[in-house]
């Protein structure tokens, strides 16, 4: 029975497995550690124990779809699509070193682009009023949702998802789909994420795709995608700092989107060079 549906699996466009796998492991993975949350916050908020369950829960994810685990049938080509192999150090430091350019950019096109999606501002609210909780609390929520999102998201988005169709369509049409499909999961979930967020999630794709692609492993895009979230979502969810987005309309244009213009092609730019010595860098395990 196993063999025929793997069979099956195999007949099916590489698109159209790249899309299942992506949602289920993107469905799956995140519904032990937001279920932690949310049960962590209702029963016993002054005592985080949802960071145990998360770390216990992605600790257990990544070990099975780095090819452990039955069926071992599945085994290499979970290990493969996953793309989660280890780096040198050069690798590394040259991987985050571009994706923090990378990402930085894209988070200023974001900041930019809330202010000219002409939004509510409960559309980037948390679902859950974190400030009514203790701060430790709400910082061990916001690490559990910032850690989950991204091991799962990128093992979803950039392994199971690009894997497949990088092979028959090429890295282009790959991280292209990717960056759609990224959208279209945080349109239906999220308020703000409407057709003028689109060139964010492309963007960011790209960076995560391209990092991928010349580091051959997803792990930095794991890391630094938890990073980036831990900082922006208490700014974005109103705990700390000020987020603007009065829209530009009314507004004209200010310091506040200049700097954000600024940011956003200063770091493209110098993405492009620390990108080139990521993909110079050794990839032998050995040598660093």
């Amino acid at each position: 029975m196993l063999i025929v549906l793997m069979r099956l699996w195999n007949w099916l466009p590489a698109v159209v497995r790249g899309l299942i796998a992506n949602e289920i492991i993107v469905s799956l993975g995140a519904l032990i550690p937001g279920f932690a949350v949310i049960l962590n916050l209702k029963t016993s908020p002054r005592v985080p124990w949802m960071v145990i369950v998360t770390a216990g829960w992605l600790w257990f994810f990544w070990w099975y779809l780095s090819g452990h685990g039955w069926p071992r049938s599945t085994a290499d080509a979970r290990r493969r699509d996953l793309r989660g192999g280890p780096l040198t150090r050069r690798r590394w430091i040259w991987a985050l070193v571009a994706g923090v350019l990378g990402i930085a950019s894209t988070i200023a096109l974001a900041f930019a682009t809330a202010r000219l999606a002409n939004l509510p501002r409960d559309a980037f609210a948390s679902p859950i009023n974190l400030a009514n909780y203790p701060m430790l609390t709400v910082l061990c929520a916001i690490a559990c949702i910032s850690a989950t999102a991204g091991v799962v998201e990128e093992a979803g988005f950039r392994g199971f998802l690009i894997s497949p169709i990088q092979r028959r369509h090429g890295w282009t049409v790959a991280i292209l789909v990717s960056g759609i499909m990224f959208w279209l999961d945080h349109h239906l979930s999220h308020g703000y994420a409407t057709i003028a967020f689109l060139p964010f999630f492309i963007a960011i794709s790209v960076v995560h795709g391209l990092l991928v692609k010349y580091s051959g492993s997803i792990r930095p895009s794991a890391v630094l995608h938890a990073i980036a979230d831990f900082i922006v979502i208490p700014t974005t969810y109103g705990l700390v700092g000020t987020f603007v987005i009065t829209p530009l309309s009314q507004t004209g244009f200010d310091r506040q989107f200049g700097i954000c213009l600024g940011v956003m092609l200063i770091c493209a730019v110098a993405f492009v060079p620390a990108l080139k010595q990521l993909g110079v860098a050794p990839s032998d395990t050995t040598q660093g």
